[in-house]
């Protein structure tokens, strides 16, 4: 609940203070009178007389409540609301349902009239107040006097603000509320508002039966004169039966209230209801099709070439003859007209065509024809207003309408011969209603929407719902604008906004991408909160299943090669394209994104700056915004093939726990607030249960931490159970088997994408199954030992991934070597070694590696149940030794380093661009090899001369790109490039026979102290620093001082390393 403090908006002293859902914006009123969905024609039914008004002047409504209306531009009067305003004035029993349309005056056909009658019993409840003079707050004067009851939290606030508007200046009383909403905490403000008094209680369903939940039997409502439910057709089953229950607790016992149901469609059940609690119900449409559908018109379709439509309106016409149907037949336009009318003259058929140039001798025909048509066929178009007719039978849509309301208003013409079912005694159709539409190549598509409406009223053939999607895929690709997916759809299954603007319906690009992965577990950094189910994230790592934790791209590496590959001058993106990639440029930012939508764009020749893009941002977050165009630029071929990013996580059947559709932005901040809180030392970790929409759909959302104490992970937080802990969430396997079904088309086409994948690499590992070496001999040991885990999966796949370079390699070279028609004859040195040879000195350098780290750790360990480095781990599935802790000294025997097996002598240092090393070998007869494999470096030298093997394998945790290396006499130098000049914090402790190199170490500190000395001289000598000649002397000083001085210690040149 929202206070009201502007006073000075409303003129008012008195007019202080009043609790409502939300101060009123004229952007948050309908205004139906400028929506294309009203109509200027209304159906009215009922069982008494209705008297509609025919100008505003002649509206029977409290003078401050015109005058509002006429102050919010509310000055005109549909046909609509000519009938529902005077009827609902009427007082008890006189009920309504209104049909029609949304955005097209429903709202506004009932908030008027119950503004009126809330005002009038404010005002005899203040007048006998100051008669008898008794207190307040009597037990027969609290609640509301009316309960409009909306289905979601964005109408409440709308029907609030409305509400409001229109009673501040009709009634003035600080002890009253006016417009109340309910409240989403347990606030006793809330009861002591209700207890003195409401004008309009505005709630959902869920907030309705949450409030009586938490005062059950507090009390009823003794003053409610009107009960409304507003987009009936929008509350589930559920809900709806959960209203009745607490109404038949909360509603007075001395009179009915009048009743009043909006909805989009006709529903008999709903109609059943209003009839059974108000003796004078009306039933009033604004929608003339759903009138038509409700008064018993049956309506077919029929696709067919064009030259065949002819054939088919001669044959409705032998089924329902214009003898005994008055038929009126619908024509594009007077072309159209004149080639039906010579085809049905063949056919013996009179027509009388109404063409645009009629005059009045044909407007006297008409005439004639309403009075009697004597088997006389009317053909007529959309552009003839004039014609009055309501008294048809059959309508042939020959052509079908420029728009879907110039197409329901056709039906218009059968209005009168609509029956009455609100009448008891209503009259029995004595002739059926047709519409046939008829539809070609030119108009197939209006097809999907056609068949989306009939849908909810009757069944349709499967072809023509197969055609109607068929049609509207096409139509997808073809439009410009890739809308983003309805968020309803995404959190419910199913949408319940019937002027939702977004996407319904899967399009190709809700395929899976390459980038993000189908299945397994991920870990992910958190970017931001969009609501207690959806997030923003980047991968980190992915653990596919039955596979080994595998790092993702770092995504800062990724970040600054992205931003070099940008253009320091770009050009403007013009013209902007639906699903394209551009920049988009702030004042201080600039990032991708990709267009979701463009207005129309008259002429593409010319350079617009205002138009109006929708996007989504790509690397920084998700968001969905709208700009103009002038904002963006041209983004880099090299660049719109990176990855983004950033990408959708959301739990799937896990739904707003007191049945609303959304969240409040109070959840999302304290959703924000528990996943921000979490220790430094976290990450979240997440199953993925399907990927579709470029979203991870996971199970859940979990944070886990080590344990130093038990020596291994342990799960800090389950996000869903927390959600759940606190109301936030609640489990729907409803909502969740229907996303899984609305995205059942691209998750199955993306299995069968992944099983032939798969098939592939099988088929393409067969012939090369010879070259596995000693660690593919061995296949049932590995399968029976259990799975490896960290450094020793991360070397099993290494080797895998060397066997395929290899091979590939091997390949390359025979190509190179194979001429056919000069042998080619080369030395043995120089034929490439065999991927046999090559995999067993791989496998038997893991061997070695693991040996000798174990000849390290070898010493006496201080706890029996002390856990063994993964490497050696590794060493024993190999050799397929079942060791226990137990027995350690039995293990290290079987693991002993071989005698001709030992590591070299190593040195590092760092400049701010590479990592350098430095291998010493006892003789110059070694040949060495090496190679980097992700973070991997691996070195061998074999001596010529003996069997001495020098190797090493160490991980590089820092991010680097290359590697290059030399040697000279009996030194090794390995150059290894870093992503990003910055200082690796050379964590090395592990390898015990790597030493820093202290000299270069100093060379390096000395020259980069010597830049920023030159530097500061540079900046004294412009004068852009005050010049510090004290410690310039010092300075000086020392630098002259500490040329020729050996062996004194000099603490400010160097620095603490962690080695």
């Amino acid at each position: 609940m929202i206070k009201i403090s502007d006073e000075k908006t409303w003129q008012s002293s008195r007019d202080s203070v009043y609790e409502v859902g939300d101060s009123y914006s004229g952007q948050n009123a309908n205004r139906p009178l400028v929506a294309t969905n009203c109509s200027e024609y209304a159906v009215a039914h009922a069982n008494c007389q209705l008297r509609p008004v025919r100008r505003f002047a002649e509206v029977s409504l409290l003078p401050d409540i015109l005058e509002t209306m006429r102050n919010l531009g509310l000055n005109r009067l549909l046909r609509l609301q000519s009938y529902t305003w005077p009827h609902l004035a009427g007082g008890s029993g006189h009920g309504a349902m209104i049909v029609g349309s949304p955005a097209s005056g429903r709202t506004f056909a009932y908030i008027p009239p119950v503004c009126h009658a809330v005002s009038r019993a404010l005002m005899d409840f203040t007048g006998q107040c100051e008669d008898v003079e008794h207190d307040i707050s009597q037990p027969d004067r609290y609640g509301p006097i009316a309960l409009i009851l909306v289905p979601d939290l964005r109408r409440v606030h709308q029907v609030s603000a409305m509400c409001l508007a229109l009673l501040r200046k009709a009634h003035k009383n600080d002890s009253v509320t006016l417009a109340l909403n309910v409240s989403s905490t347990k606030s006793s403000q809330f009861f002591l508002k209700l207890l003195n008094g409401v004008g309009c209680l505005v709630a959902t369903p869920a907030q309705l039966v949450w409030f009586w939940q938490e005062a059950p039997g507090l009390m009823r409502f003794p003053c409610l004169q009107f009960l409304v439910y507003d987009d009936v057709d929008l509350m589930s089953r559920e809900q709806l039966q959960d209203v009745q229950q607490v109404l038949q607790e909360i509603l007075p016992l001395s009179h009915s209230p009048q009743v009043v149901m909006v909805s989009k469609s006709y529903c008999h059940t709903l109609m059943s209801k209003l009839r059974a609690v108000n003796d004078k119900p009306a039933l009033v449409f604004g929608d003339i099709l759903e009138a038509a559908l409700y008064g018993g018109t049956r309506i077919r379709i029929s696709i067919m070439r064009s030259e065949a439509k002819a054939n088919a309106v001669v044959q409705m016409l032998q089924q329902c003859s214009p003898e005994e149907f008055r038929t009126v037949i619908f024509c594009s336009d007077d072309g159209d007209m004149q080639c039906l009318v010579a085809a049905l003259e063949v056919q013996h058929y009179s027509c009388l065509p109404y063409y645009q140039t009629a005059d009045l001798e044909v407007r006297q025909q008409v005439h004639s024809w309403q009075a009697r048509s004597n088997g006389v066929i009317l053909l007529c178009t959309d552009n003839c207003p004039e014609l009055d007719i309501r008294d048809a039978h059959t309508i042939i849509h020959h052509s079908m309408s420029h728009s879907w309301s110039k197409f329901k208003l056709r039906h218009l013409k059968i209005s009168d011969n609509l029956c009455n079912m609100v009448k008891p005694t209503a009259s029995i159709v004595k002739k059926p209603l047709y519409s046939l539409v008829l539809l070609d190549d030119n108009n197939h598509r209006q097809l999907p929407r056609l068949v989306d409406f009939l849908q909810l009223h009757q069944k349709v053939d499967h072809r023509l719902v197969e055609v109607a999607k068929r049609i509207r895929q096409e139509l997808g690709k073809a439009r410009n604008d890739q809308h983003q997916l309805c968020d309803q759809i995404l959190v419910l299954g199913k949408c319940y906004d019937p002027v939702c603007e977004s996407r319904h319906r899967l399009s190709h690009i809700d395929r899976r991408p390459d980038y993000l992965p189908a299945s397994g577990d991920v870990k992910v950094q958190l970017v931001k909160v969009y609501s207690p189910t959806h997030f923003c994230v980047r991968l980190l790592e992915h653990l596919p299943p039955k596979g080994t934790w595998r790092m993702m791209e770092y995504s800062a590496v990724q970040e600054f090669r992205m931003q070099l590959t940008q253009i320091k001058e770009p050009r403007r993106y013009w013209p902007p394209v639906a699903g394209a990639i551009c920049m988009y440029h702030t004042t201080f930012t600039k990032e991708r994104v990709r267009v979701l939508k463009v207005a129309a764009i008259k002429n593409t020749n010319i350079v617009q700056s205002d138009l109006t893009v929708k996007l989504q941002a790509l690397d920084v977050d998700t968001r969905i915004f709208s700009t103009n165009c002038g904002k963006l630029f041209e983004c880099p071929e090299a660049l719109q093939q990176e990855a983004p990013l950033a990408c959708d996580l959301r739990l799937p059947g896990w739904v707003p726990y007191f049945g609303e559709r959304s969240w409040t932005e109070e959840n999302i901040r304290n959703v924000n607030l528990i996943l921000t809180q979490l220790p430094k030392d976290h990450f979240l970790q997440a199953k993925i249960l399907f990927v579709a929409a470029g979203t991870l759909f996971v199970q859940d959302l979990v944070a886990i931490m080590y344990a130093d104490q038990f020596k291994a992970h342990v799960r800090h937080l389950s996000l869903a159970r927390r959600l759940v802990e606190a109301t936030l969430v609640k489990r729907s396997e409803n909502a969740a088997e229907m996303i899984r079904e609305f995205f059942a088309e691209v998750i199955i086409e993306d299995d069968i994408d992944e099983n032939v994948q798969d098939s592939k690499e099988k088929a393409n590992s067969k012939p090369h199954e010879k070259m596995k070496g000693k660690m593919t001999d061995q296949p049932a040991k590995l399968q029976s030992q259990p799975p490896l885990s960290g450094r020793c999966l991360r070397l099993a796949n290494m080797a895998h991934e060397s066997v395929k370079e290899n091979q590939l390699h091997q390949e390359l070279q025979e190509r190179r070597y194979e001429t056919p028609e000069i042998p080619h004859q080369s030395n043995e040195s120089d034929i490439p070694q065999s991927n046999e040879d090559r995999f067993s000195q791989l496998y038997e350098c893991i061997m070695n590696c693991a040996s000798l780290q174990l000849e390290d750790e070898s010493k006496p360990a201080k706890h029996p149940d002390h856990v063994l480095s993964e490497s050696v781990e590794f060493h024993k599935i190999m050799t397929n030794e079942d060791a226990t802790p137990d027995h350690t000294q039995e293990k290290t025997a079987l693991l002993l380093l071989p005698n001709n097996v030992a590591r070299p002598s190593v040195t590092y240092y760092q400049t701010m661009t590479t990592l350098e090393f430095q291998v010493f070998l006892p003789e110059d007869d070694h040949d060495y090899k090496a190679l980097l494999l992700g973070a991997q470096l691996f070195f061998r030298a074999i001596s010529k001369s003996s069997d001495l093997i020098l190797q090493f394998i160490m991980t590089l945790r820092f991010p680097y790109s290359s590697m290059s290396h030399n040697i000279r006499g009996r030194t090794v130098y390995i150059s290894v490039k870093k992503l990003l000049a910055l200082i690796d914090p050379l964590a090395f402790r592990e390898y015990r026979f790597l030493k820093p190199n202290h000299d270069l170490f100093d060379k390096v500190d000395k020259q980069l102290q010597e830049t920023q000395n030159r530097l500061v001289r540079f900046l004294e000598d412009m004068n852009y620093v005050k010049r510090n000649f004290e410690g310039q002397e010092k300075r000086e000083t020392s630098e002259d001082e500490e040329v020729n001085v050996e062996g004194i210690e000099r603490p400010d040149c160097h620095k603490i390393w962690d080695l």
